[in-house]
């Protein structure tokens, strides 16, 4: 069998790059949104704070599969 084809360092860097913004993103868009229904529906702090934990939550799980998927390296 074959070795699979070597990804040149440009391509390794674009997909860290890709999932650092992600995890970002997963951690800042929901309380975000949350500001934002909060602010349109009058019910300060509620929906932030559920989209911090949220946010918080799915960020996590995020960060743990990849450092799961390093540990096999």
């Amino acid at each position: 069998m074959s070795q699979p084809e070597p990804r040149s360092r440009l391509s390794v860097g674009m997909q860290w790059a890709s999932r650092i913004s992600t995890i970002g993103l997963e951690f800042a868009l929901p309380p975000l949104m949350g500001a934002g229904l909060d602010r349109w529906l009058r019910t300060s702090p509620l929906a932030t704070l559920i989209g911090a934990v949220l946010g918080f939550a799915v960020g996590m799980m995020h960060l743990l599969r990849i450092a799961r998927e390093g540990s096999r390296l």
